[in-house]
């Protein structure tokens, strides 16, 4: 353990212990060169000796810190100091979304959409580089002293280079939050970090879980035989829209859900620029399965005792003390994939509910607190290893041989049991299996199952292809136009999954080459002094659409009438957009001034008759760039709409780059007024403007 004042990599002090978690200690420490505070995670010691283990652990940080996004908690430096090896992040301030929810919660709907924007963009960045969270919750969620909402613990997550994502063997810790596939043991994708956030919606609007009920094991049963109850039933105040979006997010199907993070981002700020916005395809396709009480019973008993060694609640007072051990998580992965095809092909459904117990067993035996048995060692990677050279690493490390059946011992290592970097007790065995073809291709005449690999991406196909010993040169890809499947994911396959074929048999992947059609520019008509219904005509002959109706008072404009447009006529924007608009309520409504108290007059120094006309003031105001916008655009659409009693006036329309921000305006008028700021087309935020307040 870190002591105060100890400096690493001449360059980190180290202040206090903050948290701790099961394969590394949290920091609070002070970056010297850059003058800031940082978090540092530090490797356990007893994992330092094993080199496997590091070089994951190193991996897992560098994929991390590929992050950079405002509402996740960023990796700054990935380190070693002698036998120390390190990871430092950013350090904020303030507390879980769990903790918030149960000071605070419910919210309202709008704090709800907020707040899921905020996590969904992060998601949206992750998943944009091939990273999947897999542990979306409200205990790994930071909401600052600010405001800022921020996704944490990235650090389980795993780029998705070669494989899809399979379920963690951490999966219990959060199973309140998981999706069904997550639960069966199958093949995780965006959808399912998708369908996370929905819950984590769904305890923001209701302060309330969906599934509650005396173990893990039962719970996990509901996500995977039940539908998620309506939020409305714990909270009557919940938009119907607001709860198609929640009860979409948490479809049971993943071909139902959101199939990506833009598309939940899209309906959320739907909902919060048109309280009226409908959420389409709701409907659930997928039949509940159901177990028989029989099946049910029987996975409790096998539970019982993993219940029983559980710890009894999770720790919610840090979000550092939320870390999980991501390399176990790992190292399960391919385990419990390979344990779920078995258990499919023996027994259907209670094969599945026989694989939630085997990963609840797989999280006890890796609670982080086993760690301490110095009886325990790292199992090392013998693939591609000769029967020698495996023989000689597992004699290194008091570990025993046993070749498999069929094995050719000529040949090299191409599986083995315990999986590498798995803990094993000391002078037990590692079954290996050897075989002299490295690319293990399928002999001839034999054939094995094709995978159904529709939603996935195509490079990951390829290389999933060749794991099954089949030949990559005998698959053609077609691609296919689609409006919904994401560019460079499978749309459909021939032969279809559940198929035998054999090392060299053709097979056809159709992929998604994205819309048909390019994407259409219109240019903005004048809506100003119409009608609502009248802009909606006129909008929609330029394939625009009507966005939110903003009331205000209006001294000139009569009720009913537009006041203003969010966009300047002549725009360029692309089809289908939405026009906010500003209509007017009619003249206010004067409030009856109090009656003054009688005072001396003071001598007339101008005509008492006439009116005094308000005080024009100038203010510089500095617009800045939101933080929900994307970070890879060169340039930016900006339109700034001043309104105030007298009317509404654009006081800056261009196209400014990121650099440029922020932009100073000059803003002259009186009394207040509200200042509606337009990026690329898209409201982003309105500010009051108080000119009665002195500079």
């Amino acid at each position: 353990m870190l002591t105060p004042g100890t400096l690493l990599g001449e360059r980190y002090e180290i202040i206090e212990k903050i948290g701790a978690g099961g394969m590394s200690i949290v920091y609070k420490a002070k970056d010297n060169r850059l003058q800031r505070y940082v978090a540092i995670k530090e490797l356990r010691e007893e994992f330092v000796q094993d080199e496997e283990f590091v070089a994951k652990f190193r991996k897992e940080a560098l994929s991390a810190a590929s992050l950079s996004h405002p509402n996740i908690v960023g990796i700054y430096d990935v380190g070693s100091d002698k036998d120390l090896h390190y990871i430092v992040m950013e350090y904020v301030e303030g507390k879980t979304l769990k903790e918030v929810i149960a000071e605070k919660g419910p919210f309202p709907a709008k704090t709800v959409l907020e707040l899921g924007v905020q996590m969904v963009s992060a998601l949206k960045h992750a998943h944009s580089k091939k990273i999947i969270h897999r542990d979306i919750k409200p205990q790994n969620i930071l909401l600052t002293n600010e405001g800022v909402l921020k996704v944490t613990d990235f650090g389980i997550a795993k780029a998705v280079d070669s494989s899809t994502i399979v379920a963690t063997g951490n999966a219990i810790g959060s199973v309140h939050y998981f999706s069904p596939e997550q639960a069966k043991g199958k093949y995780v994708n965006e959808s399912s970090d998708l369908y996370s956030c929905g819950i984590v919606l769904f305890e923001l609007a209701t302060k309330k879980l969906p599934f509650e009920a005396d173990s893990h094991i039962s719970i996990a049963l509901k996500h995977i035989n039940e539908e998620i109850p309506r939020p409305s039933e714990f909270n009557k105040a919940i938009p119907k829209n607001l709860e198609q979006l929640i009860l979409k997010a948490t479809s049971k199907g993943q071909m139902d859900r959101y199939q990506n993070a833009d598309e939940m981002l899209y309906d959320m700020k739907g909902i919060l620029q048109n309280p009226n916005y409908e959420i389409k395809g709701v409907e659930i396709t997928e039949k509940t399965i159901l177990l028989s009480p029989a099946d049910t019973q029987l996975l409790r008993e096998q539970s019982k005792e993993v219940e029983a060694d559980q710890e009894p609640s999770e720790k919610e007072s840090s979000i550092y003390e939320e870390e999980t051990s991501f390399l176990q998580d790992e190292e399960e992965d391919e385990e419990v994939s390979k344990l779920y095809k078995i258990l499919v092909g023996a027994g259907g459904v209670f094969a599945t509910l026989a694989l939630v117990v085997a990963i609840s067993l797989a999280c006890i035996f890796w609670i982080p607190s086993l760690g301490k048995n110095m009886n325990m060692v790292s199992v090392p990677d013998l693939t591609n290893k000769s029967l020698e050279e495996a023989t000689q690493l597992l004699k290194e490390r008091n570990l025993k041989i046993k070749i498999a059946t069929g094995s050719d011992e000529t040949g090299v290592v191409i599986n083995q049991n315990p999986i590498s970097g798995k803990q094993a007790k000391k002078n037990s065995i590692v079954e290996v299996e050897l075989a002299s073809d490295e690319n293990q291709a399928l002999p001839e005449g034999e054939t094995v199952e094709l995978l159904d690999f529709t939603g996935e991406y195509q490079t990951d196909v390829l290389i999933r292809i060749k794991e099954l010993g089949l030949d990559t040169s005998a698959v053609e890809i077609r691609p296919q136009p689609d409006e919904i499947v994401e560019i460079g994911k499978v749309i459909s396959q021939t032969p279809a999954g559940g198929s035998m074929v054999a090392s060299g048999d053709p097979i056809v992947l159709y992929v998604s080459s994205g819309p048909d059609k390019k994407i259409q520019m219109t240019t903005v008509p004048d809506v100003k002094g119409r009608t609502p219904e009248e802009a909606r005509s006129i909008l929609s002959q330029s394939n625009l659409k009507l966005g939110s109706e903003k009331p205000q008072s209006s001294e000139t404009v009569a009720e009913g009438l537009i006041i203003d447009q969010a966009l300047a006529v002549g725009t360029e924007i692309e089809e289908g957009s939405s026009i906010n608009v500003i209509v007017s309520t009619g003249p206010a409504t004067p409030e009856p001034s109090p009656e003054p108290t009688p005072s001396p007059e003071p001598t007339p120094t101008t005509d008492p008759n006439q009116p005094t006309a308000p005080t024009e003031v100038t203010k510089t105001y500095a617009l800045s760039l939101p933080v929900q916008i994307e970070e890879d655009k060169e340039s930016y659409h900006v339109v700034a709409v001043l309104t105030l009693a007298s009317g509404s006036d654009p006081v800056f329309d261009g196209v400014v780059t990121k650099d440029q921000f922020p932009i100073q305006l000059s803003l002259k008028g009186s009394g207040k007024g509200i200042l509606s700021v337009t990026i690329d087309g898209e409201p982003k935020y309105e500010d009051p403007i108080d000119f009665n307040e002195v500079q």
